[in-house]
């Protein structure tokens, strides 16, 4: 596992060095082209096959590396916004949406007791049926016990 760890690790940081390298093959592209000058044909031609070599040895690391990184935050990026706010919206989103699933459960919960609580007050006969069967779905779920209401 540490082995194939080290390797992602160096394929990734391959993969950095070259786009580090592409870049700076692009500032040195775009200051030939912005000085051009006749005879300075066969440089611009030069930079841009070294341009397309570097884009070659990119798309071969690609196979190395098994990172997933969500389209939308692809898509914030390329939008010039900064990704941690994809993440930060996406935290916040997972928390509301626990908070309102924790909500559901608990409202289950409360009325599975309540209607447990009327279930022994209209049917005294068949309360031990009933809590033995409440208490066996009791092993296999996270809702409350149930309670023998007060008898009056």
């Amino acid at each position: 596992m540490q082995s194939e760890d080290n390797t992602s690790a160096h394929v990734r940081q391959s993969a950095e060095d070259k786009l580090n390298e592409l870049l700076q093959k692009l500032f040195e592209l775009s200051v030939i082209v912005y000085d051009f000058q006749a005879d300075g044909n066969k440089l611009v031609w030069k930079k841009i096959n070294e341009i397309v070599e570097h884009y070659k040895e990119i798309d071969d690391l690609k196979d190395g590396i098994d990172s997933f990184i969500p389209e939308e935050v692809i898509n914030f990026v390329e939008h010039g916004k900064n990704p941690d706010i994809f993440t930060q919206a996406f935290v916040e989103r997972a928390a509301t949406e626990n908070q309102f699933t924790n909500g559901k459960i608990k409202a289950v919960g409360e009325f599975r007791q309540l209607l447990s609580e009327e279930f022994t007050k209209s049917f005294p006969d068949l309360y031990d049926n009933a809590n033995s069967m409440l208490e066996s779905q009791e092993t296999t779920s996270t809702a409350q016990p149930t309670t023998l209401p007060e008898q009056n």
